[in-house]
């Protein structure tokens, strides 16, 4: 029986372009560690290892859908040494490792201020 030790957390700040991509190459590198992965399957289970991808927005990749990732949506209100606080539930995940992919926001007609893919096809229908 394989023994477990506490997970390495890893928390990435932001979902656009610079989370999406920290989360896909973590995925790559600590996840699918096969040398002959070729990204046409689902990388195996790894207990060790814990990314959480957190975004104001509802975002939907079918390689997000990992049992070592998870993906919360909501906004970071706080960051402190050892975890980062949540402003819509006022709790807080913890962290061992902290990408911060927050970018720059932008509103419309230029960028998006939609949290859902209802609200955005509604914002763009008035564009």
């Amino acid at each position: 029986m394989q023994t477990v030790s506490k997970p390495i957390n890893i928390v990435i700040a932001g979902g656009n372009y610079a989370g999406l991509s920290a989360t896909k190459n973590l995925y790559i590198k600590l996840l699918a560690t096969n040398s002959d992965y070729d990204g046409t399957k689902q990388a195996p289970p790894n207990p060790n290892i814990k990314i959480t991808l957190i975004d104001r927005r509802n975002g939907d990749l079918p390689w997000l859908q990992h049992s070592s990732i998870a993906v919360k949506k909501n906004i970071i209100s706080r960051i402190t040494p050892t975890h980062v606080g949540l402003a819509d539930d006022d709790k807080h995940v913890a962290f061992d490792y902290l990408v911060i992919a927050l970018g720059q926001s932008r509103y419309a007609p230029i960028g998006v201020a939609s949290s859902t893919k209802t609200e955005y096809l509604e914002a763009m229908s008035k564009y």
